[in-house]
């Protein structure tokens, strides 16, 4: 979040439930991290438990989008600092597997 904002960017998710609710950024940090955790809860439940009158077809591509987003971002913003994502593409594409 900080490097965010030494960029001037817009405020982030974290700064904004701050304001709105009055709390720390640990607090706030903590609180997200629980939203993203229902939400892929709810994710996994609605769209891969329980049958759906969508396609699979059309369903897969959004859940991996959301897949390939926290593959980005869980750790670290590697969208901005690519360098993080370096050892995990290579355990995919490059370092076999061992059987």
């Amino acid at each position: 979040m900080q490097f965010e904002q030494k960029r001037s960017h817009v405020a982030s998710a974290v700064q904004c439930f701050m304001k709105e609710h009055g709390v720390s950024e640990e607090e706030a940090t903590k609180a997200m991290w629980g939203r993203i955790s229902d939400a892929w809860k709810d994710m996994t439940e609605v769209y891969c438990q329980k049958p759906t009158p969508l396609p699979r077809a059309l369903l897969l591509p959004v859940i991996n989008f959301a897949r390939t987003i926290s593959v980005i971002y869980l750790k670290a913003d590697a969208y901005t600092h690519p360098q993080f994502l370096r050892e995990r593409i290579a355990d995919l594409f490059v370092n076999p597997v061992p059987l």
